[in-house]
């Protein structure tokens, strides 16, 4: 079975051989968890650039058919870090703050250019780990994430990048 992918900007398609069985998985991939209204309001309220959220909608278009499905894989990937933002603040704040530190060392002059390379994305994974070495004490990240990941497992297959 194939999948066909297009990005969404350049046109360009992706072929992705399938097994049959993961088909059937796919079905339930398919199925819509949260209305696309509920999903819209979330992100309209989220405090960040027009901009931000011009990329989060593009990425909610993102789609893959296989077969007579249509899988929107961007949808359900804004659901699951929604879902995670939500259930595991820890870490998100984290993340934040860590990214935010980055950003404020790359805006020192002449220094920040330097340094900022190297300590944002530092500064962003430190603030990941320690929130969720504080989100972990019950697993239940770990879990979503485990399982957020297993969602997308009937995609896996030979890839054929078509023009």
């Amino acid at each position: 079975m194939k999948a066909i992918a297009e990005d969404v900007q350049t046109g360009k398609k992706v072929v992705v051989n399938i097994p049959q069985a993961a088909y059937e998985d796919l079905e339930s991939l398919a199925q819509d968890k949260v209305s696309d209204s509920k999903l819209q309001s979330y992100i309209d309220n989220l405090e960040m650039s027009a901009d931000a959220k011009a990329i989060i909608a593009s990425i909610l278009k993102t789609a893959v058919k296989v077969g007579d499905l249509v899988v929107r894989v961007g949808k359900r990937i804004v659901e699951i870090v929604v879902m995670i933002a939500a259930k595991f603040p820890n870490a998100t704040f984290g993340l934040i703050l860590g990214l935010l530190v980055g950003v404020l060392v790359a805006a020192i002059p002449v220094l920040g250019g330097i340094l900022g390379a190297f300590v944002l994305p530092i500064a962003a994974a430190f603030g990941l780990a320690r929130g969720y070495m504080e989100d972990i004490k019950d697993e239940g990240l770990n879990r979503k994430i485990t399982e957020a990941a297993a969602l997308f497992n009937s995609l896996q297959g030979d890839i054929n990048v078509a023009s």
